[in-house]
């Protein structure tokens, strides 16, 4: 549930207009502000945690894709797996070694046009 969905149902409840009554240094809004602190930081860990878990099961089932119409091709197995890591270099981008992720996979791919 996102931000903008919980701050509509604090509304239908009626609770912002209390959270209001009370400023952030009073010893309510202190309560409420740390308990929305810790559910927000506890539903960011769990969207994140999710997010990344679909994006690997993208990827595994990308791959797997992959793999099966280089091996259909004719490709052999040890040139598969050369470009299916030339593949994985460039399929997630890190900018902090895009540049020498791209020329690894280059490398990669020249290696495995070189086999026979």
């Amino acid at each position: 549930m996102n931000r903008r969905q919980r701050r509509f149902q604090l509304r239908a409840a009626g609770m912002l207009r209390v959270k209001n009554m009370y400023g952030p240094f009073t010893e309510v809004g202190k309560l409420w502000y740390g308990k929305t602190r810790t559910e927000g930081a506890n539903l960011h860990t769990q969207n994140t945690m999710r997010i990344e878990k679909q994006r690997d099961e993208y990827f595994a089932e990308k791959e797997g894709a992959i793999r099966q119409s280089l091996t259909e091709m004719g490709y052999s197995t040890k040139k598969v797996d050369l470009m299916i890591e030339a593949w994985v270099l460039t399929a997630i981008k890190d900018s902090e070694t895009y540049r020498a992720d791209r020329k690894r996979s280059q490398a990669l791919l020249r290696e495995a046009a070189q086999m026979k």
